[in-house]
């Protein structure tokens, strides 16, 4: 529906209530006007597209009806074939310098992206290169810290071991050389009851 539609549609009635007009209807005949705006600027944002698209092709077409006009300009109708030619010649130049400006176009597009993705590439390597570094030298002071701390403990222990040994041959030899030590016990003889029972 056309927006002239919309405002020649003429005055609206609503129904009244005690405290004023149809709330509800007011707002389903707002909902509808709207809907019905929506639609219509679609309408002329589709048509404005259109004459765009329209107004772009007419004008290629005059260039192109310009080109043609000045490379036949000074030749008779007995020539056309010719002028056909060399404006078809010209047309097939101008596509052909067209292709090659996009070609060469993408191409320096595809190299630039080439050369930032490797430079990205060498960034991250760089950055895979250092932290590998310092993991390996973490890893190897982690290690010396390790060696340092059991060499500590086991200098320690021997020293420990070492003191117990010293004072096991200090008491060793305390207990050797002590006067009333008493002497070694022999082994008792098995009496006759016991041997008789064993039997």
């Amino acid at each position: 529906m056309a927006i002239d539609d919309l405002l020649n549609e003429g005055p609206k009635n609503f129904r009244t209530r005690w405290l004023g007009y149809d709330r509800i209807q007011v707002d389903e005949e707002y909902a509808r006007l709207e809907a019905q705006l929506d639609l219509a600027c679609t309408d002329r944002d589709a048509a404005l597209e259109t004459a765009e698209d329209l107004a772009r092709h007419l004008e290629e077409a005059r260039s192109e009806l310009a080109e043609y006009r000045t490379l036949h300009a000074g030749h008779n109708k007995d020539n056309a074939v010719s002028g056909c030619i060399r404006y078809l010649l010209h047309v097939a130049r101008r596509k052909a310098d067209e292709i090659e400006d996009e070609a060469r176009a993408r191409a320096e597009d595809a190299v630039q992206r080439a050369e930032e993705s490797a430079g990205r590439h060498a960034v991250l390597l760089d950055e895979a290169e250092q932290e590998s570094q310092r993991r390996l030298a973490e890893a190897s002071r982690r290690a010396q810290e390790i060696v340092g701390e059991a060499l500590e403990r086991s200098r320690a222990m021997l020293a420990e071991l070492a003191e117990r040994q010293r004072l096991l041959d200090q008491w060793y030899a305390e207990v050797t050389t002590a006067p009333n030590m008493p002497s070694q016990r022999s082994p008792e003889p098995a009496s006759a009851e016991t041997t008789s029972v064993t039997r």
